[in-house]
């Protein structure tokens, strides 16, 4: 089962073509809106599953477009100790896909925060991965790896490796398809040795492999 988290904030029109895109070709999936981000789905015409949130940043227009759709609704109040998306990704079953497409610009502090997220519950286990549309970032946490197809993106790409932790490096880092290859190399947080790497010409997808640590694999449009 696929997981789609549409958050509020400022979302750049070409995450309404992802969201469409990936949906459609995942027939098994869910839709859960985020407060604010059924305005962003109102006007792409996106109706999704479930809308959760206290609903302190949505719109008048969103609101109708939730009533007119007869949207599922969860309601919470505005003091609580959770954040809106933290919310809708506890409604993702633990063997779930998870896509959190959020803002990855824009209020830093919110930036962060999900990101902080997306890792933490990669740390317990879970498929995840937090997109705008534009940049994609994937977690990778203890011995792990990922495959990425490069061809999905529009346009010419750039990769960084992001640690995620001060204390200790991200072990035995290797790659494949990158312009600037690593072989079993530890690098550090607070670095950007690996910051804006490039794909191989002709390369279809790129694979990133680590023995231990916490990073984020970053693929971004280049343009």
């Amino acid at each position: 089962m696929l997981y789609l988290i549409v958050s509020g904030g400022p979302l750049p029109d070409c995450a309404a073509k992802y969201i469409k895109d990936i949906s459609g070709q995942n027939e098994d999936h869910v839709i859960i809106c985020c407060d604010g981000g059924a305005d962003f789905l109102a006007r792409f015409d996106i109706i999704p599953d479930m809308v959760v949130g206290d609903m302190d940043s949505i719109t008048s227009e969103g609101l109708k477009f939730i009533s007119d759709n007869n949207i599922f609704t969860e309601r919470y109040p505005v003091e609580k100790d959770w954040t809106d998306t933290e919310i809708a990704l506890g409604k993702a079953g633990e063997d779930a896909q998870i896509v959190l497409v959020c803002p990855l610009a824009g209020r830093i502090d919110h930036v962060i925060a999900n990101l902080g997220l997306v890792l933490k519950m990669k740390s317990l286990g879970r498929d995840i991965k937090i997109t705008d549309g534009i940049t994609t970032c994937y977690p990778l946490y203890g011995e792990d790896s990922a495959v990425i197809d490069i061809s999905s993106f529009d346009g010419p790409v750039a990769v960084s490796l992001i640690p995620w932790n001060f204390t200790e490096p991200v072990k035995g880092v290797t790659t494949k398809g990158l312009y600037y290859a690593l072989d079993d190399q530890d690098i550090e947080a607070g670095s950007s040795y690996t910051f804006s790497n490039k794909p191989l010409d002709k390369t279809s997808e790129i694979a990133v492999f680590i023995r231990a640590g916490l990073m984020f694999i970053v693929v971004t449009n280049a343009n």
